[in-house]
């Protein structure tokens, strides 16, 4: 015979607990997972971000340190060499003799034109090269003897460069990088010696009237901010120095090897 009888017992309370029981573990469970990822995502960027910054952060300390042991080549007329170290940490250092050009002008006459000594067979004035230290879209450079920053948002003085006006007296002191173009990333530390190949230097009387003027062309525009702030910063009115009394000048030439 076929058993016609049908289980008709009533679900009990405790099988509803149950269901919501499994429901509830499988939202928390998913939840967990999905605060996990997002604790992942944001927490490796975050971390991404402070090592990027922190690495540039470190280049600008080494990079400050190698200028102002390179700048003793403006400061002493009998130094012809200095040597210095800067941590890579994955980075790029990049030197050429292609760079920022400046043009040094003394009422409308260039600065090379009137004074031989100072035509250093380049479209401007003086053409500063290029050392610099670069990650990815930041860098930091070694300008003329200053020290800039730059990024896709433009750029920013860390170290202002030896341009003054003030005192009836214009002083422009600056280090141009001669050579090839050089490139070369690591994970270690980098030696750097810097090597005096030329040093230009003269007192210049100023007529009545005339005003020594400064421009800053860089490559891609790259520095020009920076240039406009350091020029401002140090008595430069857009670039002039007004009826100065006299003008002192020294160009470097030096080559930067590794």
């Amino acid at each position: 015979m076929i058993d016609r009888r049908v289980d008709s017992s009533p679900k009990t309370r405790f099988d509803d607990r149950a269901v919501s029981e499994v429901v509830a573990f499988v939202l928390v469970f998913g939840m967990i997972l999905v605060s996990v990822g997002l604790l992942y995502t944001v927490g490796f960027q975050a971390m991404h971000d402070y090592q990027e910054n922190e690495q540039l952060t470190n280049a600008e300390r080494a990079m400050d340190a190698l200028s102002d042991n390179f700048n003793d080549v403006l400061r002493y007329s009998g130094v012809d060499q200095r040597y210095g170290e800067i941590s890579m940490r994955e980075g790029t250092v990049t030197t050429s003799g292609d760079g920022t050009a400046i043009d040094i002008e003394i009422g409308d006459e260039q600065l090379e034109d009137e004074y031989e000594q100072f035509d250093l067979g380049t479209d401007s004035t003086v053409n500063l090269g290029e050392f610099r230290y670069h990650d990815g879209g930041d860098s930091v450079a070694y300008e003329g003897g200053g020290l800039v920053r730059a990024d896709e948002s433009g750029s920013a003085v860390l170290k202002q460069p030896r341009i003054t006006c003030k005192d009836e007296t214009a002083i422009i002191s600056l280090v141009s990088i001669t050579g090839g173009d050089h490139s070369i990333q690591s994970s270690e530390g980098l030696g750097v010696t810097m090597s005096v190949n030329e040093r230009y230097s003269t007192v210049i009387d100023v007529n009545d009237g005339d005003t020594v003027s400064i421009e800053a062309s860089s490559t891609d525009s790259q520095y020009d901010t920076a240039w406009e702030s350091a020029l401002n910063s140090n008595g430069w009115d857009e670039g002039n120095c007004v009826e100065p009394d006299r003008l002192v000048v020294t160009i470097v030439e030096a080559e930067i090897t590794f």
